[in-house]
């Protein structure tokens, strides 16, 4: 009897031992301390998680350092501020107010976003690491659209970043041997850090550090072209994705991170770096109001500041880099928008002259002018028209080319829906259109129409980057089947309007046969609008 009451309670005990969880989901420990998240229908969030210290005084300009640990459990259930940049909190052009970084924005912003499962089993999942785009010199992990919980439910981590930017980002400074400001590339350097930091503490959400995508878009793509040509990255990520991003131009040399930071000297009538770190961080912005600074990178018209070639982080120029068989050889995922050529103006003011001409430096001679255009334009109309095609197949031809140079399972895009909502007839799948259906995060822009059609794409887009997420191939369940690049016959997976390969036309051929003489890869069609000595 006795050993009988005895296999009773053993057995109760057991049954409460499984229906209690085994941790609190809303709480995490961190190297740095313990976190308190919230947790929204089966997904736990993290926000505002801090990966580096704050790099304000004399950590501005400097290397990334460990953040300062906490007592007690820090609240993480908002988001961090977004780095320095100035705010078009209702949006601009096609990028409507979900596209945009919120306020507040402030030097402290070196912070990282977790979205995680709620329930999960023993085998730690795999992990995407979010890059946002923005030029380098804007974008946040706040913005709306960058939402990781739908893509968590479906049983991944989900990290997105933030790293300094513009002129707090990529200046230099001429500073002594052993100032830590001597550098530049600092917006890199926090990219690398919270890849760090990943590997380190992924695990307290469940999140394996050997399975980590590393993702971006636009300029968060070009962060992950330097990854994946980096010495720096060894061992931080398994796989990547780069969406709507090619380094197209010569990057600027070391040399010109310190020409900007002489010019910010020299505008702040300051004379050393020691002095301009002493500056609130807003008096800095300031100093860019009088124009473009000194060692800009000019992309077709647009000053940029952005990265350099350090020798470290960027040992050398991109092209060069791959020429030399430096990318690594783990799964990629790469593709482009239809309408990438909104960030150009000439996308949407063109002549029957320029565009034909335009055509003729693409294709280098009449006949194959001809191939491009489709028909002779008659009027300005159809000379936008055939401009939009060029720039389209310019595009595609661009991925097509960078692709077929990669030696491990690679999977290309061309995503051809237009987002419904303001504008939608001019900008069709413009810049960065692909993004509310990758996260599954329509809910964040409560103002388009979305349509079950919308619902759709987006359940499928999520789905396939998941499976990438989780195997390196997206293909899996009942999503229509996207077949692995091939060099001997090359092409992409329309994303968006179908689902299918995509069915381009001899145009994208020529090209590509021609990318290596000229005019260089282009999404955006900067390169196919330069004259013909303006890529050297």
């Amino acid at each position: 009897m006795k050993s009988a009451r005895t296999a009773v309670r053993l057995t109760l005990l057991a049954c409460a031992w499984l229906l209690a969880p085994a941790v609190d989901a809303q709480e995490a420990r961190v190297e740095s301390g313990a976190l308190h998240g919230a947790v929204d229908d089966g997904v736990v969030r993290f926000l505002g998680i801090p990966y580096a210290a704050p790099p304000v005084g004399e950590r501005r300009w400097a290397p990334p350092e460990a953040p300062p640990a906490w007592q007690g459990s820090r609240d993480a259930t908002t988001h961090g501020a977004a780095c320095m940049q100035p705010i078009t909190p209702d949006g601009f052009g096609p990028w409507t107010s979900e596209y945009v970084t919120p306020a507040p924005v402030s030097e402290d912003c070196l912070t990282l976003n977790v979205w995680a499962p709620e329930k999960r089993g023993a085998r730690p999942l795999p992990v995407m690491l979010w890059i946002h785009g923005g030029a380098f010199m804007s974008g946040s992990n706040s913005v709306p659209i960058y939402d990781g919980a739908a893509l968590a439910r479906q049983g991944i981590v989900v990290v997105s970043i933030n790293y300094r930017l513009g002129v707090f980002g990529f200046a230099g400074f001429h500073a002594g041997a052993g100032d830590p400001g001597s550098g530049t590339n600092f917006g890199l350097q926090d990219i690398l850090a919270a890849l760090r930091w990943t590997q380190r503490n992924i695990g307290a959400f469940g999140g394996d550090p050997g399975q980590v995508t590393v993702a971006g878009q636009s300029a968060g793509a070009m962060a992950v072209h330097m990854l994946l040509l980096s010495p720096q990255a060894d061992g931080l990520f398994a796989r990547a994705i780069a969406q709507s991003g090619i380094i197209e131009t010569p990057l600027p040399q070391r040399d010109d991170a310190y020409r900007r930071g002489d010019d910010l000297l020299a505008r702040a009538k300051l004379a050393d770096v020691g002095a301009l770190r002493q500056l609130p961080a807003e008096q800095v912005m300031a100093l860019l109001d009088a124009g473009p600074l000194a060692g800009t990178a000019d992309v077709g018209g647009m000053p940029l500041l952005g990265p350099v070639v350090d020798g470290t982080i960027v040992p050398g120029q991109i092209a060069a880099l791959e020429a030399e068989g430096r990318r690594r050889a783990v799964p990629v995922m790469v593709g482009l928008t239809a309408d990438e050529g909104v960030l150009n103006p000439d996308y949407f003011r063109t002549t029957a002259a320029e565009v034909t001409a335009r055509a003729a430096r693409m294709a280098g001679d009449t006949a194959s002018a001809a191939q491009l255009l489709g028909t002779t334009p008659a009027d300005d109309g159809a000379a936008i028209a055939a401009n939009r095609r060029l720039t389209r197949l310019y595009g595609q031809a661009s991925v097509i080319d960078w692709a077929a140079d990669h030696h491990a399972p690679l999977f290309a895009y061309y995503f051809t829906h237009p987002e419904p909502g303001p504008g939608s007839a001019m900008f069709g799948a413009f810049h960065s259109a692909e993004i509310p259906y990758v996260f599954d995060s329509l809910h964040a822009s409560p103002g388009r129409p979305f349509t079950d059609v919308d619902r759709e794409i987006a359940r499928r887009m999520s789905g396939y980057w998941v499976n990438f997420v989780k195997r390196g191939d997206p293909n899996g369940g009942d999503l229509p089947h996207w077949p692995r690049f091939a060099t001997a016959a090359p092409g992409l997976m329309e994303l968006g309007d179908h689902f299918a390969r995509y069915k381009g036309d001899r145009g994208v051929d020529l090209l590509v046969d021609r990318m290596p003489q000229y005019p260089g890869r282009s999404i955006f069609g900067i390169g196919s609008f330069a004259a013909p000595d303006a890529k050297k």
